[in-house]
């Protein structure tokens, strides 16, 4: 009798690992992290004069600042949001889980890393909020 060792795979949107690289390979992405909502780093691949600790803090600051103040602005929540510079710019979504902020270069295409970023927040959606 033999046995087969069975691989669990886990749910598309369970590894926030294998999300976030993913996301890293689109086009002029240098770095990326996942953020839990109290600053604590997930994951994060990120260019080395990046630090992951600090910018956590200000991703998690930045996305509860969002999450309040949404429905203030009758907007509601906020799925994404870019911030930009001469340096390049920083877009980050919101999930069940926390955040993910994408770092571009300056010519990063900013509807194909938000389409991108879209998809994926979905997938982390369905995986952890149903």
């Amino acid at each position: 009798m033999s046995t087969t060792a069975v691989v669990a795979r886990p749910a598309d949107g369970r590894d926030l690992r294998a999300v976030l690289a993913e996301l890293l390979k689109l086009k002029h992405i240098i770095g990326g992290l996942v953020v839990a909502p109290d600053g604590l780093v997930i994951a994060a691949n990120l260019p080395r004069e990046v630090q992951a600790e600090p910018l956590s803090a200000l991703v998690a600051a930045l996305g509860r600042e969002l999450e309040l103040r949404g429905p203030r602005l009758r907007r509601g929540t906020f799925p994404t949001a870019v911030f930009a510079s001469v340096s390049g710019s920083a877009f980050l979504g919101n999930t069940p889980v926390g955040y993910i902020v994408l770092l571009g270069e300056p010519r990063a295409d900013w509807d194909a890393v938000r389409s991108g970023l879209r998809g994926a927040l979905g997938t982390v959606y369905r995986a952890w909020a149903g």
